[in-house]
């Protein structure tokens, strides 16, 4: 039962990430090592993990100690899908959890960690401050779904606005499991805090409502497409948007930074300059 509901979340998930996490050819094929393609992977890991803490009520080996990640998580833990550890460089990827909350640890481009992590307190901490690598390979630190340590040094309100679109999603894809549908009713843009009825605390603890920029997030639910926008630091829409097309749609990056950050099923169709998914 478990199995199979964590692979039908990652059928939701694998438009965040076509494919990517899934096989060792698409890390040794691949000639861009994007960084924010290792966050995307490492989001769709984290929630695996958080999948198994809500379903047999514990993360795996949650003694607060660092491992690879590897050789903690079943390797069934997705079913019949074969999960990698290991991040866009080809290094492993390391986890450690306790009772309340889970990290995950690339070391970036060069496999060697910019900070000692095991010697910082591991505690679940929604407002810890973020920190920007100046490096594009620098390390990436995930806490508890949140992102506090990255690489994109002078974005941090467009890169905060996608981690939390992003969490909202990651809550939504097991709710759409398990309802068969994403949840809210919106056939226009509204608040996100509407969606605090059905999702909180069962699907997220905390709903991220407001954007990098102070504003609230929005969403739709449009015939079986969930849109979740930001209209990024001007506070208006970039463009129009239709609501009714289907999910799986692209339109590339603003022409600048501080532009709209559009989600429509998981996939970033529309991004600020400069935060490439």
């Amino acid at each position: 039962m478990i199995k199979r509901r964590i692979v039908q979340c990652l059928l939701f998930l694998s438009t965040l990430c076509p494919l990517s996490l899934f096989a060792d050819e698409c890390i040794k094929s691949s000639s861009k090592k994007d960084p924010a393609l290792a966050m995307r992977e490492m989001r769709i890991l984290s929630m695996i993990l958080e999948d198994q803490r809500r379903l047999l009520g514990v993360y795996p080996a949650a003694d607060g100690e660092f491992h690879r990640l590897r050789d903690v998580l079943e390797p069934g833990a997705a079913g019949r899908v074969t999960l990698i550890f290991k991040d866009v460089w080809g290094h492993p990827i390391w986890y450690r959890a306790n009772a309340e909350v889970h990290q995950l640890v690339s070391y970036g481009s060069d496999g060697i960690p910019d900070e000692d992590y095991a010697a910082q307190r591991l505690h679940a901490w929604p407002h810890a401050p973020i920190v920007e690598s100046p490096t594009s390979g620098g390390d990436l630190v995930l806490l508890g779904g949140r992102f506090v340590r990255r690489p994109f040094a002078g974005l941090a309100r467009e890169m905060a606005t996608i981690n939390a679109i992003n969490a909202i999603f990651a809550a939504a894809a097991p709710y759409a499991v398990d309802y068969y549908h994403y949840p809210g009713s919106a056939s226009s843009f509204s608040s996100v805090t509407e969606l605090i009825p059905e999702m909180v605390p069962v699907y997220i603890q905390d709903l991220p409502a407001l954007d990098g920029w102070g504003r609230q997030i929005l969403y739709a639910n449009v015939r079986g497409s969930f849109w979740l926008v930001s209209f990024g630091e001007d506070g208006l829409p970039d463009r129009q948007y239709l609501l009714d097309l289907p999910c799986g749609l692209e339109d590339g990056p603003s022409i600048e930074p501080g532009g709209d950050v559009v989600q429509t099923c998981g996939v970033l169709r529309h991004w600020p300059r400069g935060t490439e998914p």
